[in-house]
């Protein structure tokens, strides 16, 4: 085989030998480029739709909402959730050393007790937000970020009422499934 056939071959898990493979109950069977696309489209439609669904919704900018497409994990709400460090405009690394360099107060003692519960109530918060619809999601963490419900509306592309009734609703549900903590 020349390097000009190799380079125009598929760069595909399930292409070799020259033909398209399928795994089917443990069984791997040749198959057409049409049979396999074919069988395949489903499940890449499936998949897509679910890394759709973990994307926020957004203003479109014309009364409507649309789909986030900005990178993820340069997202604070992103990186607050997976607990990567939080970078500030410039690029920076936020740390509390920072924080003390620029002037802020840092408590010098810190109660483990206090740390503690507090981190088992933001697990139960995080567990209880992840229950809720992606909007629902969203509005919750707009809201948790100081955004007031007009600039909510705005950036999700609906009436001020509709955030506040959600907003109403959605912190019932938390307090409901907070109530041991509150």
């Amino acid at each position: 085989m020349s390097i000009n056939e190799n380079q125009s071959q598929p760069t595909n898990k399930d292409f070799y030998d020259g033909s398209w493979h399928l795994t089917i109950e443990d069984q791997v069977v040749e198959v057409t480029e049409e049979v396999y696309r074919a069988y395949k489209q489903p499940l890449w439609a499936e998949k897509k739709r679910q890394e759709r669904e973990k994307r926020c919704i957004i203003s479109d900018g014309k009364g409507g909402t649309k789909r986030c497409t900005r990178n993820c994990r340069e997202c604070d709400l992103e990186r607050a959730e997976k607990g990567l460090p939080l970078i500030d405009r410039t690029g920076s690394v936020l740390s509390l050393d920072k924080f003390s360099a620029d002037g802020f107060d840092v408590p010098d003692s810190i109660n483990i007790d206090e740390l503690v519960e507090d981190k088992l109530l933001l697990e139960e918060l995080f567990a209880a937000l992840d229950e809720l619809d992606p909007e629902n999601r969203r509005i919750a963490e707009l809201f948790s970020i100081g955004k007031t419900e007009r600039e909510i509306a705005e950036f999700i592309g609906c009436a001020q009422k509709t955030v506040n009734n959600r907003k109403l609703k959605l912190f019932s549900q938390l307090r409901e499934v907070l109530k041991d903590w509150i």
